[in-house]
């Protein structure tokens, strides 16, 4: 890990790469390269989610729920050892997900990432999303 901190423009960089290889690219053992291995996760929708190994899990479900998945980062901000990311997110609900049997409709939803890194990696983070609204589009 590096210890000096990214500048602004390295750490959007670093996160609009890392949306891409696991989110876009659907590598979520890729998340090791971004993340660091003692890694708190906070979301108000999935409390039960808190460490790297919960999140990998939940981003697993995410994609296999999901295909075709692709995350669109609608702003980026970001100053030294954090960034903000307002985003969305475009699918097809294909294999069964949170309990719900496929419909094969295409699905959108929406929310704010908040990181905070040490170096470069991201060792805490924040979302909020519409988990609600999404599920509404599966029933």
């Amino acid at each position: 890990m590096t210890t000096t901190s990214l500048n602004a423009t390295d750490l959007k960089r670093l996160i609009a790469e890392y949306t891409d290889a696991v989110w876009n690219n659907a590598d979520v053992e890729a998340m090791d390269r971004y993340y660091a291995p003692e890694y708190v996760h906070h979301d108000v929708s999935r409390p039960d989610v808190r460490t790297l190994d919960d999140y990998k899990q939940w981003a697993r479900d995410l994609l296999a729920g999901l295909s075709e998945l692709r995350v669109v980062a609608d702003d980026l901000v970001a100053e030294e050892g954090k960034a903000v990311k307002r985003w969305t997110a475009h699918g097809k609900h294909t294999s069964t997900f949170a309990g719900i049997a496929p419909t094969g409709r295409a699905v959108s939803f929406a929310g704010v990432s908040t990181y905070r890194l040490e170096g470069d990696r991201i060792v805490e983070s924040w979302y909020l999303y519409d988990l609600f609204g999404l599920l509404q589009q599966l029933q």
